[in-house]
């Protein structure tokens, strides 16, 4: 076991040397990034469509939902290609082949360390309240790296045999952006909406994650359990998903 984290830690630090290796900026695209993205979307939806989110800040409460969201998204779209594109190293020693799209979405969590660093210096700004309850946090991201991780082992092994997985996931992620409340708040969508958008375990969790930080408490609760329940099939079955066609990698590749 303790080989299984040292070899997942080590692939997870090469991913992210190698993404950032001949980068000019390196690891400040994890910085300009949602920066950028963030002002773009704070001027369209707070200054032209007047979105309203107060007493957030909208550029605070977006960011909020984009720091998480993109650390689901870039981990799926990192483990997509995780193992298909390690044929070199899968040819040449054996080990757990599920550490590979492991490690890949482990190395976002870099990019997610930095883009949460802009998300407070942003909080500090606008001198946004934040509640005791932010030390539930870890807990919930938890449940969302659990998750991402049963997305990505699914992803993972099917891009081995169908290579289209990467187009396919960009826009069904793109997709999914829009139906998560990551732009708007949740509360501003009519309840039958509201009640689809949480049967989402990213629904729910971006949710989460934003009530402990801002209100100090959990508006839907009753839907944090089902996001945990949706964790653990999409992770078994991921897992489960990966095993059975790992066979088939030597063959494929």
């Amino acid at each position: 076991m303790g080989l299984w984290f040292e070899l997942t830690r080590n692939l997870a630090s090469r991913d992210v040397e190698t993404r950032y290796k001949h980068s000019l900026l390196g690891l400040y695209w994890a910085i300009i990034n949602p920066l950028v993205t963030a002002a773009i979307f704070g001027f369209i939806f707070g200054v032209i469509f007047h979105v309203k989110t107060k007493p957030i800040p909208y550029v605070v409460f977006y960011l909020a939902g984009l720091t998480f969201w993109n650390f689901f998204a870039n981990g799926i779209m990192s483990a997509v290609g995780s193992v298909s594109g390690n044929s070199a190293l899968l040819a040449k020693i054996y080990f757990p082949r599920v550490v590979l799209p492991t490690a890949s979405i482990l190395a976002r969590f870099i990019d997610f360390l930095f883009s949460m660093g802009v998300f407070i210096i942003f909080i500090l700004i606008y001198q946004v309240p934040v509640h005791w309850t932010s030390l539930w946090l870890p807990a919930i991201l938890l449940i969302q790296i659990f998750f991402t991780m049963g997305i990505g082992y699914m992803v993972a092994a099917l891009n081995v045999l169908y290579r289209d997985m990467t187009q396919l996931m960009g826009l069904l992620l793109m997709v999914w952006l829009y139906f998560s409340p990551v732009i708007y708040r949740l509360s501003q969508v009519p309840k039958t909406l509201q009640t689809i958008l949480l049967i989402d375990p990213m629904g729910t969790i971006i949710e989460l994650e934003r009530n402990v930080i801002f209100t100090g408490h959990i508006l839907y609760p009753e839907y944090l359990w089902v996001a945990v329940a949706w964790t653990g099939l999409v992770f078994l079955g991921g897992l489960a998903l990966f095993k059975r066609v790992e066979p088939m990698f030597a063959e494929v590749m």
